[in-house]
Formats: C-alpha cells, sequence, structure tokens
C-alpha cells in the first residue's frame, strides 16, 4: 500500500547495519521510526531513525493512459482469463529524513561508511514488495544531502553526541486500488497507556 510499502521497505533497507568496538564485534544498529521515546523503549546506542518529511505530487513525471494486466497492479491475486483495466498510477515522491545517532566515534566512522553504501547518491534503489509479495518493485532512490550534527550533553558538556542527517527521495506512485479505497475513518477514541512498557531505563519508574 502507498506510503506503508515505502516505510516498511526503507527500515528494512537499513536493517542489518552493525558497528565494532572492544566489547562486541557485531553490535546492531537499532531503526525506528522517529526518536525513540524513553518512556516506551530504552535508547541504545547506536541507533538511526527515520521520518517522512513531505509527499510530494511529481507532476513533472506524470503521464496518461491505460494499463491492462492480470493481477491489478500485484493488489488481487490473478485468475485466468481475467484482465484489468485502469489508469496510470499518480506519481509521487516521498521526502524521508534518516538520522544515525551514536556515541562512541568508530561506531560513527562505521555508520557512515555503511549508510553511504546504502545511498549511493543518484544511484541508489529501494526494493518494495507488492502487496501480493508476488513480485518485488525496485523504485529509484537519491541522495539529496547530507549533513554533520554532533553535539555535547549533560551537565559540564561531557557527553558527545554523534548525529549525521541524510536526506532521502523514494520515487513512489499511488496505484489505482489506493486511490479508489474507502477512506479512513476519522479516529472517534484514543487510547493511552493500553500498552505496558517492557523497556523502561532502570533510572526511570513507569507511570500507570
Amino acid at each position: 500500500m502507498f506510503l506503508l510499502a515505502e516505510d516498511a521497505a526503507l527500515k528494512s533497507h537499513l536493517s542489518g547495519i552493525t558497528v565494532s568496538d572492544e566489547k562486541n564485534p557485531t553490535r546492531p544498529v537499532g531503526v525506528w521510526f522517529g526518536y525513540p521515546d524513553v518512556e516506551i523503549r530504552e535508547q541504545i546506542y547506536p541507533f538511526i531513525t527515520i521520518d517522512l518529511m513531505s509527499v510530494r505530487n511529481a507532476v513533472e513525471r506524470q503521464h496518461s493512459g491505460v494499463i491492462y494486466d492480470g493481477d491489478y497492479s500485484g493488489t488481487v491475486a490473478p485468475v485466468n482469463g481475467v484482465f484489468y483495466q485502469y489508469e496510470v498510477p499518480i506519481a509521487y515522491d516521498l521526502l524521508y529524513q534518516v538520522i544515525s545517532y551514536s556515541r562512541h566515534p568508530r561506531h560513527d566512522r562505521a555508520i557512515i561508511f555503511q549508510l553511504s553504501q546504502k545511498f549511493p547518491g543518484m544511484r541508489g534503489h529501494l526494493a518494495v514488495p507488492n502487496d501480493l509479495g508476488t513480485y518485488t518493485a525496485y523504485r529509484h532512490m537519491f541522495l539529496e544531502g547530507t549533513m554533520k550534527n554532533d553535539k555535547a550533553e549533560g551537565e559540564n558538556g561531557n557527553k558527545r553526541l554523534l548525529r549525521n542527517i541524510y536526506t532521502v527521495r523514494v520515487i513512489s506512485e499511488m496505484t489505482p486500488a489506493t486511490a479508489s479505497a474507502v477512506p479512513i475513518p476519522d479516529v472517534e477514541t484514543v487510547r493511552i497507556n493500553q500498552q505496558v512498557a517492557t523497556s523502561v531505563p532502570a533510572s526511570m519508574t513507569l507511570v500507570q
């Protein structure tokens, strides 16, 4: 599904990054949507966050026409002798911000190296499986820019936080099945604290 598929694909693309140090030669780098909330999960460094910054209608890539296929752009199971006719999907650009956080300079450099492989300038691609899992589309993924944004924390500035910010553009499209789907109903009730936190830091107390 539009947006959800790209989110899942980008998280999968970034998963599996590891760093090494004197205590662990293969320390995993966690991947989260948004900055980890200490009330929900412990902030274990290093980690990477993903944030969707904007969704832009890519009118310069839009074209018109009719498509015929047997699985309605990968959204329904194909049936022999049955074909679907629909208009060309709507073109979009999805702009993501990917930020890495670490405390150790060696971790920071290792993450920079691996992210440079994940986002190779104008030659990147993102594997996005279809809803049925029958095939995978490889979307263009462009590195729009990077920025180093280290800072010192703590009362005396003796706690360093090493950050790298990557801005990434993913080429996408809204399929006819998504565009014509029944709108999601408005949220009428919001329930909080329905799930008990399982990894609250030892220095903090869970509020019931």
